[in-house]
């Protein structure tokens, strides 16, 4: 409490501290009563999303059997869940570090070979791990190509999402999230009596405009870029186990 707080209870024949303890026990109260209310909000929230959606997206969490992404599938729960709660943006941002992971992890794998190794030639057979830890996403993907990794169709998709969906959603860039949509929309405007149509308002460059429109983009877009990042994986695993295969004969 500061000196003028107290000369003015004072002032008055109130006791500070009592006055004090009092205001704490009030905003106690107020904050336990809106903990308690958000608490039951998000219970009813998580029960209604599971109850709605796991049925949709439980196919993802049957766990594979995979051998060479066996440490993304915490990162694909991961992502499952916020698709389940709808949360979108988190998905997205999410599905951009699955991608980005899966890339790095097949380039390293390429590198390090398809063979079981021996865990005392670990540090020299996943040397390759330092030399692309570091890369960026438009150097792997077209490392993946030149390596046979992913197909020309793949190669072009994955360029068109790091153009938009990862280059978009890492910078928070509208503009490049939104790139592939109209540049203006027309508006109504009911602040007056008569309503007046506005036209040709650069919504990617007005912030509540933006979130309006990336919000839209992100529950329209979430599902289908993990499902697709996703099936990306499933590729590379088979690409894998092919040549394995091949070595082993």
């Amino acid at each position: 409490m500061d000196e003028k707080t107290r000369e003015i209870y004072e002032k008055y024949g109130i006791n500070p501290e009592e006055r004090e303890i009092e205001n704490r026990k009030i905003i106690e109260e107020r904050y336990n009563n809106i903990d308690s209310e958000n608490k039951s909000f998000l219970d009813s929230l998580f029960k209604k999303a599971l109850e709605e959606n796991f049925e949709h997206y439980k196919h993802y969490l049957r766990n594979p059997r995979f051998y060479y992404f066996t440490d993304l599938k915490s990162t694909i729960g991961e992502i499952v869940k916020c698709l389940i709660t709808e949360s979108h943006t988190a998905a997205i941002t999410l599905t951009n570090h699955f991608l980005e992971r899966i890339l790095k992890l097949a380039l390293i794998q390429k590198a390090s070979g398809t063979q079981p190794e021996k865990i005392k030639d670990w540090n020299e057979t996943y040397s390759a791990s330092d030399k692309y830890s570091s890369c960026t996403m438009n150097c792997t993907i077209k490392e993946c190509k030149e390596l046979g990794i992913i197909t020309e169709y793949e190669f072009n998709k994955l360029t068109q999402l790091r153009q938009t969906v990862r280059n978009g959603f890492s910078h928070y860039d509208p503009k490049k999230i939104l790139r592939d949509s109209e540049n203006t929309i027309d508006l109504i405007d009911k602040s007056d009596s008569e309503n007046k149509k506005i036209e040709g308002i650069k919504y990617k460059e007005i912030p509540t405009l933006q979130n309006f429109f990336v919000r839209k983009f992100t529950r329209e877009n979430s599902e289908e870029y993990f499902d697709y990042v996703f099936n990306l994986m499933l590729n590379i695993e088979r690409h894998f186990k092919t040549e394995y295969n091949k070595n082993a004969e």
